[in-house]
């Protein structure tokens, strides 16, 4: 897998080399319009992913501004719950029934079920804790749901440029095997040619092993209990990786200069439901190529889809 800029270059420069054949005469005229019209189609689908990215970043950081606030209103509500009861008491178990930790560990899959949890609690003891910390965390919780749901509603929007760009991906794909065909069959027995119409070095970075499932579209990488896994994904400096833990452990990243690399001091932990864009340059590309994550849960695996942007 390689990200949208190195495939546009990939096949910018095929066009370049194209025209730049028919001008020196190469009998290739009717193949350069056609192809110069669906890449500037496929262009202009990787511009609107990009402006919707770009939204879509800003209403995420909304997001997690209001989960930073509401664990640090936890903070602040557990002395509060303890000056009217003890902490080994009925009523400070129905504030923090698993303890504060639960609400560290605050994730887009949970967050809605400690919502509710802190504010039946809230409305209970209203008598010795007063209205006032219930409509503090109640006017929080709307906040957050209105924010959420616009995150949601432009995940919607950016994945119709992703749709449009993957349609336009395969029309560009079927002109250049096209193009191809036509150049191959006017070079019969100089295969060497070719090589003057597709460089494909462009695209063809440090290889990783081939995983099964891995598909042109979206990977997706099992990661074992009590284990590191190396990501079946090449990136460069630019690309921009969508990734989501669809398993039910949390799970730690890196990027690396080699699959064996030690995992550092202080990974960057992306919770069990939850999903983070990664820049190339985030993980140090272009020096690292690998992408690692790890799994410190001793019984479950892990699991993380990974898409280039």
């Amino acid at each position: 897998m390689v990200g949208r800029d190195l495939i546009l270059e990939f096949f910018t420069d095929h066009s370049s080399r194209l025209k730049s054949a028919v001008d020196s005469g190469a009998p290739f005229a009717e193949l350069v319009s056609p192809f110069q019209e669906c890449l500037a189609r496929l262009a202009d689908s990787k511009t609107g992913t990009a402006v919707n990215l770009a939204q879509q970043g800003s209403e995420t950081m909304t997001v997690d501004n209001y989960i930073q606030q509401f664990k640090d209103s936890i903070k602040t509500l557990e002395p509060k719950v303890m000056v009217q009861f003890p902490k080994d008491s009925v009523e400070y178990h129905e504030f923090f029934p698993q303890g504060k930790t639960a609400y560290s560990r605050i994730t887009k899959g949970n967050i809605d079920n400690l919502f509710a949890t802190v504010l039946a609690a809230c409305e209970h003891h209203k008598g010795k804790l007063g209205q006032a910390l219930k409509d503090e965390f109640a006017t929080l919780q709307s906040n957050y749901v209105a924010a959420r749901n616009k995150q949601l509603e432009k995940k919607g929007s950016t994945s119709s440029t992703r749709s449009a760009w993957d349609d336009n991906l395969d029309a560009i794909k079927d002109l250049a095997f096209h193009n191809l065909l036509v150049i191959a069959d006017n070079y019969r027995g100089q295969p060497e040619k070719i090589r003057l119409y597709f460089d494909q070095s462009i695209i063809t970075l440090d290889k990783h092993k081939q995983a099964a499932d891995s598909t042109a579209q979206a990977y997706t990488l099992t990661v074992p209990a009590s284990a590191t896994a190396v990501a079946n994904i090449n990136f460069a400096l630019g690309d921009t990786l969508l990734v989501t833990n669809t398993g039910d452990v949390p799970l730690y990243y890196y990027g690396a200069s080699s699959a064996a690399q030690a995992t550092p001091p202080n990974p960057t932990e992306i919770a069990d439901g939850d999903e983070a864009e990664i820049t190339a340059a985030s993980l140090g590309a272009p020096a690292n190529k690998y992408l690692l994550f790890v799994n410190n849960d001793k019984d479950l695996e892990g699991k993380v889809e990974i898409m280039m942007m």
